[in-house]
């Protein structure tokens, strides 16, 4: 009997490129080309922090009906029309915008729009199908497309529009291009189960005998160092516990802290003394430290709890924002952006990552997209309230004290966390 290959590895490199073209670019290439078109556009800080807050709560607000959709249509479906959503933002903001209220529809829309169903929701919905033993790898794999994209996208599309001479438009183009081959790749190539392939989770017989229970004990009778429930949760009963909000509180604050910076990081370092071409490795830095903090998730996410992985990430984000409150320096910058970065590069793998090992596969898509929505729509709020407070004198050093202590707490509640039990009758 010939041995068929594992789909799974297959699956993951072809999400992989399609999270790298739909999310890494529209986020991470988007903050050197809005800064670019604030000059050309005349738009003030109010402005460019409203365009950057819409896009953040349409990448993450429809996360509910991306989880719908992927229900009703598969994934393969969901992922081909959000990049095609992306595809046409792009456009629009190369040919036809020239005001903020055209801005606000085609970036902050459609292109958000388009992150939310074309980007990490599907992604990690369908691998979380396909593995159990190996989640914590696999999500860590598919999170470092960002973190990839996101350190070339910056300083590419800051040389491609020195390079083409054609302005910050430029710059959509090449993202239309990137999502369209996204589209393409998530047609011909995503399948939806194991099972639709005659295939099994991880490519053999389901662990469930060698994962934690609901008690945290496995089938040695020892207690389990990373818990993963074998419980039915519902979504419904995970949104009703305490457990959930509370991941969500003590992620809430990275959340608004790296749309923050996403909308004012790259100005607010121009402000502070240092040239666009070096603020625009700032991003970059980001990203390439969420890859560090990603390898840690994979090597460690699958023998201890990823809890406490995430309590210390989270205390590190804090560390850069308060850094980047009064970096006049290019070393303090650089300190400010790798601990952000390795902050939440690392947070949103393990976020996925405990809530898929507490609640289980079935209701991942719905929880993962209301976090997503939550943590997105706070964090949009805050972008704008940043401009407007800069505008009228007050700078952005008493926002970034605020995000800082807000993540201190947040580490805290992490460390002393108890996974949750489903409450049995009396």
């Amino acid at each position: 009997m010939v041995r068929t290959e594992f789909y799974g590895w297959k699956l993951l490199g072809f999400l992989w490129a399609i999270v790298f073209a739909n999310l890494a670019f529209p986020i991470y290439g988007a903050s050197v080309v809005n800064a670019v078109m604030v000059q050309d556009l005349d738009f003030d800080r109010g402005t460019l922090g409203s365009l950057v807050g819409l896009f953040t709560v349409m990448s993450g607000l429809p996360g509910p009906l991306v989880a719908v959709s992927m229900n009703r249509f598969g994934v393969r479906n969901t992922l081909v029309g959000g990049s095609l959503l992306v595809v046409a933002g792009s456009v629009a903001m190369a040919t036809v915008v020239r005001g903020s209220l055209g801005a606000m529809l085609a970036f902050g829309v459609v292109v958000g729009a388009g992150v939310a169903a074309g980007g990490v929701i599907g992604a990690q919905a369908g691998l979380a199908r396909w593995f159990v033993r190996r989640r914590a790898l696999v999500l860590a794999v598919i999170s470092t497309a960002s973190g990839v994209g996101g350190f070339m996208a910056a300083p590419l599309l800051n040389r491609w529009i020195d390079m083409t001479g054609g302005g910050w438009r430029m710059g959509w183009w090449a993202m239309a291009g990137l999502s369209a081959l996204a589209a393409a790749v998530a047609f011909v190539f995503v399948k939806e189960r194991p099972e639709d392939l005659g295939q099994q989770p991880d490519g053999g017989a389901p662990a469930k005998a060698a994962d934690g229970d609901a008690t945290g004990a496995n089938a040695t009778g020892k207690k389990a160092r990373v818990h993963r429930t074998a419980e039915e949760w519902s979504s419904g009963e995970a949104l009703a516990g305490h457990t959930y909000w509370l991941m969500m509180f003590c992620q809430m604050g990275m959340s608004c802290g790296y749309t923050v910076f996403l909308a004012h990081g790259i100005v607010h370092l121009q402000d502070s003394g240092h040239t666009r071409e070096i603020v625009a490795w700032a991003p970059s830095l980001m990203a390439f430290a969420g890859l560090f903090s990603k390898g840690i998730i994979g090597a460690w996410g699958d023998r201890i709890d990823p809890r406490y992985i995430w309590a210390g990430l989270v205390a590190s984000f804090g560390v850069g924002i308060f850094l980047l409150a009064d970096a006049t320096s290019v070393s303090v910058m650089i300190a400010a952006a790798s601990c952000m970065g390795l902050g939440f590069g690392g947070g949103v793998v393990c976020l996925a990552t405990v809530v898929s090992n507490y609640y289980g596969v079935k209701p991942f898509a719905v929880l993962a997209g209301v976090a997503v929505a939550i943590n997105t729509t706070l964090g949009s709020v805050v972008p704008p309230v940043t401009g407007l407070l800069y505008d009228k004198g007050h700078g952005y050093e008493g926002v970034f004290y605020v995000l800082a202590g807000w993540c201190a707490v947040g580490a805290i509640l992490l460390t002393i966390m108890r996974p949750p039990f489903k409450k049995r009758p009396a």
